[in-house]
C-alpha cells in the first residue's frame, strides 16, 4: 500500500524544511532564477525562487481573465527568462507571460498539452492533452516573437503527448500514449517520419535528451520501462536499450554530464537514478514523494525539483492518467494539495518540501531540458 505524506505533515515540512532550513540569523541568499509550477486543478501557478528555495508568489489565473476551469498543464521558459509559456487545457489557450508575470499574448487551441521550445528557431511546439475524448492528431507551431499561430502540423498519431525539439533544431519528436508510435517532424520541410515500436504497449509519457543532443530517452508507464534512442541517426528509430523500471516511469531528466537520467516513478512514489550507458538503475530515491510527476534539475546540478500530485494510491493495472485532475475516474475523488520535493542530488534524499496547489503537473525554468 502506498503511504502518502499528509497535508498537515507536508505543511510542517514546508515550514521546517525537513531539517534543511538556514539557521536563525543566517544571511538570506539573493533572489535567484524562477521555477514555474502549474496547479492544474487550482487554476494557479506557483513561482519558486530556485536559490532561496522558497515560494516567490502564487498567480491566480482567475484574476487574470481566465476561468476556474483553466487547467494549466505545462510550462516552458525562454533561456534568458524573458518570457514563459503555459498551456491551459480547460480554457483552450496557450498563454505568453513576461518575466514580470504579465500576460502579453494568448492563442486559442483545442486541448493544448505539453510544450517544447525550438532552441534554434522562433518556434514553440504544442502537443495535445489527454483530457479530450478525441484530440486532434496534430501539433501546433507558434511563432514566439509575435505570438502568432503558424500552422497545426498533421502527424496522424493518436493522442500525441511526449514532446521534444532536438538541440540542433532539425527535428521535433512526439509520441502517442495510445499506440507504440513516434512521429518525427523535420522542421526544414515539415516531412513526417513515423516510428512503430514492436512488442508490448508502452504508453510513452515524456522525452528527455542528453546535453550533447545525441541520446533521447522516454518512459513507458504501462510497460514499466525506459527506452533509449540514438539521435545521431535519423528516424525511424530502433531502441538501443529498454531498461526495466517498475513504478510507472513518467518524466525523465538527464544529469549535466549526460551519464545518468533521473526518472519520476509515478506509481512507485520514488525517483530512479539510471546509468544509461550500462542500462542499470544506480539507486532509487524515496521519502516525502507521492505520485511524483514532473522534475527539473537546477543548472548547478546540485538540486533536483520534483512535483508531487499526491492524488492517492493506484489499483493494480490502472493507468496513472486515470488519477490526473480532469481525467476519467476523478469525479468522486477529492485529492489533497500537492507539493514540491527538493532533492539534494549528492545526498540522494529530499531535504525540503514546499506546498503547492491542487493537482500540480508540469513545471518549467530557464534553460531546462
Amino acid at each position: 500500500m502506498i503511504t502518502l505524506l499528509t497535508r498537515s505533515a507536508a505543511a510542517l515540512a514546508a515550514v521546517v524544511g525537513l531539517g534543511a532550513g538556514a539557521p536563525s540569523g543566517a544571511p538570506v541568499p539573493p533572489a535567484g532564477p524562477k521555477l514555474y509550477i502549474v496547479n492544474q486543478s487550482a487554476a494557479s501557478i506557483t513561482v519558486v525562487d530556485q536559490r532561496k528555495l522558497t515560494v516567490d508568489t502564487v498567480l491566480d489565473l482567475k484574476t487574470m481573465g481566465f476561468t476556474g476551469n483553466a487547467k494549466p498543464h505545462h510550462v516552458v521558459v525562454e533561456k534568458d527568462g524573458s518570457y514563459w509559456y503555459v498551456s491551459l487545457i480547460g480554457d483552450g489557450r496557450v498563454v505568453k507571460f513576461d518575466r514580470n508575470n504579465k500576460v502579453v499574448g494568448q492563442l486559442k487551441m483545442e486541448t493544448p498539452g505539453l510544450l517544447a521550445l525550438d532552441p534554434m528557431h522562433d518556434s514553440l511546439y504544442v502537443g495535445r492533452s489527454m483530457t479530450a475524448v478525441n484530440p486532434p492528431k496534430s501539433l501546433a507551431v507558434i511563432k514566439r516573437s509575435d505570438f502568432t499561430m503558424v500552422e497545426e502540423q498533421e502527424i496522424q498519431v493518436p493522442r500525441p503527448h511526449a514532446l521534444l525539439a532536438t538541440r540542433d533544431g532539425k527535428w521535433v519528436h512526439t509520441a502517442s500514449l495510445a499506440e507504440n508510435r513516434i512521429a518525427s517532424i523535420e522542421t526544414a520541410t515539415g516531412h513526417v517520419v513515423l516510428t512503430t515500436l514492436p512488442g508490448t504497449t508502452r504508453s510513452l509519457v515524456q522525452f528527455a535528451q542528453s546535453p550533447n543532443g545525441k541520446t533521447m530517452v522516454v518512459g513507458g508507464e504501462i510497460s514499466n520501462t525506459l527506452l533509449v534512442f540514438d539521435l545521431t541517426k535519423p528516424p525511424p528509430f530502433v531502441p538501443v536499450a529498454e531498461i526495466p523500471l517498475a513504478g510507472k516511469p513518467w518524466d525523465p531528466m538527464f544529469s549535466a554530464d549526460g551519464k545518468t537520467v533521473f526518472v519520476t516513478l509515478f506509481g512507485g512514489n520514488a525517483v530512479a537514478v539510471v546509468d544509461v550507458k550500462h542500462a542499470k538503475v544506480l539507486r532509487t530515491i524515496t521519502g516525502d514523494l507521492a505520485q511524483p510527476y514532473d522534475l527539473i534539475l537546477r543548472k548547478d546540478g546540485k538540486i533536483l525539483f520534483v512535483v508531487n500530485q499526491n492524488t492517492g494510491a493506484l489499483k493494480p493495472g490502472e493507468s496513472a492518467h486515470d488519477h490526473m485532475p480532469g481525467m476519467a475516474g476523478m469525479a468522486n475523488m477529492n485529492p489533497s494539495d500537492g507539493w514540491l520535493s527538493i532533492i539534494d542530488v549528492k545526498k540522494g534524499k529530499v531535504v525540503k518540501t514546499l506546498m503547492l496547489g491542487t493537482g500540480p503537473t508540469g513545471m518549467g525554468a530557464a534553460g531546462a531540458r
